[in-house]
Order: C-alpha cells, then structure tokens, then sequence
C-alpha cells in the first residue's frame, strides 16, 4: 500500500485488498478512495490520519504466512505444480516469517540449483533461482534468525580451487544476502580419492541455534557417511568436527534438529529390514548424546526413497522429499502436521 496526505484527505495511490470491512472497523482501501476527517487543519484531523495509515499498511503485512496453520495430518505434496513437480526438488528451507521458501530443484539432466518462492496474498509465487545459485548448488539451511544460509556448492574454493562439494555461507542484511563464502575453519576439506572411495565431501548442512553447524560427510570407506557436528568460535570459525554417537556402520546424512531440540531426525541406509532404501530415522537426546535410532513409521516412510528432512520454522509443520510417486531418485517435496510424527511416544 502507498499513500499521501493531500491537506486532511489520506489518499491511496496503490490498491490493497479489501476484507469486507464496515463502519468503524479496520480496513484497506482501494485505489482511488479518499477519507475525509470533516475537520480540516485541525491536530485531531492528523492524528487520526495518521492512525488510519498505519491499520493501512498493517493490512498488507501479516505477522506470519498464513500457511502454517493448516498442515495435512498425512503426508500430502507441498504446492503441487509450483514448487514440487516433474523436475527433482528436495531440501526445503523457510525464513523465520515463514514466507520465504529456499529449496533445491534439478532439471532432468541438469544442474542442481537453489530456487526461492515467496508467500504473497496467500499464494506460493513461481520460483525463480536465488541470486547467488550457479552451476551446482544443494541443501540450503536458513538458520533460525534468519541471518545466514549455509548450502553445498562445488564452486571453486578461493585458494585451493577445489571443486568438491563445500559448504558455503551467506549472511544477510538489511540490504539482502550478501555474496556467499567458504564456511572457515576445519570443516570443508578437499576431496582424496582413494581407489573407490572418495573424501572430503560435505554435505547437508543445518545450522543449530547455538551457531553450530551439522552436516555429512565420508571419512572411513568402512563406515560410510556419518553425520558431524562442528562448533563455531568466538572468531567465526568453525572447529574440528566431531562424529555424533548415532552413527553406525551404514550411511547416516541430512540431520535436523527438531524445534525444542529433543529430537533429531535424519535421513539413513542402515537397516536391511527397512521397507525403502533411504529412510527417515529420528532419535532422542539423552545426557550423553543421542538414544538408538528409531525408523519412522509408514506413511512417512515408503518403499521408496525419503530423506531431506526438514520444519516450518515454528515448528508445526514437518517436510520431506520422497520419490514415492515418480521414477527413482526424482524427489517431491512432502509435508505433514509435525504432531503426527508422535516422536515422544515413538522413542520411548
């Protein structure tokens, strides 16, 4: 909404939308449409004049999207046709507001790139790839203030130009995202090959309130992927990582904390008697780290591929990618009220 003061009359210059509103009650005014005060010079004329543009402008900005009040209590796909649909999406992200939505989407053939939609009068827009994404970009993570997105990338890395899979970091200001650079510190390494095992990959990163930060990666060709928690310093820096107790002889990856820290929800092979290949697992944390892992019950698991998992920042709404309903590896991305999963009751 834009609006001026043309001596005592408010008028818009731009439409906002109307909620059916009557005499004395808030509204938004169309173009156009003037209000009087009858009074004019007087001070009470602009006081309420001023009142008035601020309910104005209150009408085109909500508090938080609308969207998360109302999740499926079964997974069900997330914006079919705009954000989920025949290319692979997978590794969804929020803004605190909730009306940002940060994920990655790969065309049939092609580079996986980050993508941003925005939540605007109650719809999700079409996506458009995010400012910064280039030739390989994955797995953005909006840290829970919103004031940095680490992701994977295989730019080059300043000095070394290592072309693996990295983790990067942008910070956000009042002026938007700034340009992205190496997580610092112990965390990204180069990759080493060695006969047909690989190192130095780090992948699906997720930041924790703390600043920390958990990602996955292969140090071990007996062990397979682990996930690793890393600190930051007072410095910014991030130290050497450490491996979480939950791992085990399979592959672990794409760990998320969930709201209240309680729990942890990541994406694993581990289990021959799971009824998929990559399923979703959580565990509970105790006074040493992490309890044994529980394999999440149907319908969040499939006999298909799910992992990426991921939660509305306010924690009431639960996402995942699947290929349940398409050719393998090629992902949608699901959601479901997160009070569904029942993790008290599972890991007990």
């Amino acid at each position: 909404m834009v609006w001026e003061v043309r001596g005592d009359v408010l008028v818009t210059l731009v439409a906002g939308r109307s909620s059916g509103s009557s005499p004395g009650q808030r509204f938004c005014m169309s173009e156009g449409e003037t209000i009087d005060s009858g009074h004019r010079n007087s001070l009470w004329s602009r006081a309420l004049l001023l009142v008035l543009a601020i309910s104005i402008q209150a009408c085109g900005a909500e508090s938080s999207a609308t969207w998360t009040t109302s999740s499926p209590v079964r997974p069900s796909l997330f914006e079919p046709g705009v954000i989920s649909t025949e290319m692979r999406e997978y590794g969804i992200t929020f803004s605190p507001d909730a009306r940002e939505a940060y994920f990655t989407r790969r065309a049939r053939g092609g580079q996986a790139q980050i993508f941003v939609s925005y939540f605007r009068e109650g719809l999700w827009s079409e996506p458009v790839r995010w400012l910064f994404s280039g030739v390989h970009d994955e797995a953005p993570h909006v840290s829970s203030d919103g004031a940095s997105m680490v992701f994977v990338s295989r730019r080059p890395m300043p000095e070394s130009g290592d072309r693996s899979d990295n983790i990067w970091i942008s910070e956000r200001t009042e002026a938007g995202w700034g340009i992205p650079t190496p997580l610092s510190g112990a965390v990204n390494r180069p990759r080493l090959d060695q006969e047909d095992f690989g190192s130095g990959m780090e992948m699906g990163p997720s930041m924790l309130p703390d600043g920390s930060i958990l990602f996955w990666s292969r140090a071990d060709p007996d062990w397979g992927a682990d996930i690793y928690r890393s600190q930051v310093g007072p410095d910014g820096t991030y130290g050497h990582p450490t491996a979480l107790t939950l791992n085990s002889t399979g592959d672990e990856s794409n760990a998320v904390l969930v709201p209240g820290g309680n729990f942890l929800i990541f994406q694993a092979y581990r289990d021959a008697t799971a009824p998929g290949n990559q399923d979703l697992y959580v565990s509970r944390r105790n006074s040493f780290g992490w309890d044994a892992a529980v394999h999440l019950p149907a319908p969040f698991n499939s006999a298909f591929n799910d992992g990426y998992p991921s939660f509305s920042p306010d924690g009431s709404t639960f996402f995942f990618a699947s290929d349940r309903r398409g050719a393998s590896g090629y992902y949608d991305i699901w959601y479901v009220d997160a009070s569904s999963l029942n993790l008290d009751a599972l890991t007990r």
